[in-house]
């Protein structure tokens, strides 16, 4: 189930690489044709969620690398790295040059050339970008079907995160793009007001995007449902006698560690307590597959030890 997600994701990641570039190349050409500041910095906005999705390819490659004597966790948590200078690059390249461009062309106005391609780019960006947000909220829906807001906070797979947010960006920018574009036929100025709207929706989807991709990087704990299912798996046994301590942390896309202290009965055999202890990671893996390591350590033996 948990290959599924990930294959799912990057398939997701590389259907909106081969839509953005063909995107941006339309763009960028109508661009020059129109002298549209707004089309331009559509075209710049498309280039740049390009880059983002090679470098999310790159941090799920990277991630993906098998753990070394110095890197004795693996390398998970690295496509976190990678998913912030998505936001960055979004944020940088997409929002300020749109603001600027707009800026720009607000002072220095020129008419529209051939505003008819501007409608044709619009329509064709808009079918693709809808096309790839439906396959990249499909696959996120696939993994929850809670709320779009409270999946999105519980998310962990940082591909399909970004993937969504900046396929909502792409939609809701060109949707701007076609309604100035449309006034701009009769007020010019609105070409330019255009642009500087879609670089202030790109700042705050990279700025959505940053504070997501921090919790990860942080270390946040897995939800509170499954921290009390972990819970109650171990209540069930008699051989635990009391969690002492409980903490999760997301390590990955979809990877969670998990630490448990117990204290167990006095009286319980070396053997019997690597059986009842293997069975509760069993039982934890199976009702949570994301969590991929569990360590457990066990207070109330003649010694007390760490067991993984």
């Amino acid at each position: 189930m948990k290959k599924k997600g990930h294959s799912g994701s990057k398939r997701a990641v590389i259907f909106a690489l081969v839509g953005n570039f063909l995107i941006f190349i339309i763009k960028l050409i109508v661009s020059f044709i129109t002298t549209s500041s707004a089309m331009l910095a559509e075209a710049i906005h498309s280039f740049a969620d390009c880059f983002n999705q090679v470098f999310l390819l790159i941090g799920d490659v990277r991630s993906k690398r098998p753990a070394t004597e110095r890197h004795s966790f693996g390398f998970s948590r690295e496509v976190f790295f990678w998913s912030l200078l998505v936001a960055v690059i979004l944020f940088f390249v997409g929002a300020l040059f749109s603001i600027y461009e707009g800026i720009h062309k607000l002072l220095h106005p020129e008419e529209l050339k051939e505003i008819y391609w501007i409608f044709i780019v619009l329509v064709i960006s808009i079918a693709i970008e809808a096309k790839t947000f439906s396959i990249a909220y499909k696959e996120f829906r696939r993994k929850s079907s809670k709320p779009i807001l409270k999946a999105l906070e519980e998310s962990t797979d940082t591909n399909l995160l970004v993937i969504l947010l900046e396929d909502f960006a792409a939609l809701t920018g060109l949707t701007i793009v076609l309604i100035t574009s449309i006034i701009s036929i009769y007020f010019p100025v609105f070409d330019a007001i255009g642009s500087m709207l879609v670089g202030v929706l790109l700042a705050a989807i990279s700025y959505k995007m940053a504070i997501e991709i921090k919790r990860f990087i942080v270390g946040e704990s897995i939800p509170r449902e499954k921290r009390q299912l972990i819970k109650n798996i171990l209540h069930e046994y008699p051989l635990v006698e009391h969690i002492n301590r409980l903490q999760t942390k997301v390590v990955g896309n979809d990877k969670y560690l998990v630490i448990i202290s117990v204290d167990i009965e006095d009286e319980a055999t070396g053997y019997y307590t690597e059986d009842i202890l293997d069975e509760i990671k069993h039982r934890i893996s199976q009702e949570i597959p994301e969590v991929e390591d569990i360590y457990i350590d066990i207070q109330d033996l003649s010694r007390s030890s760490t067991y993984r």
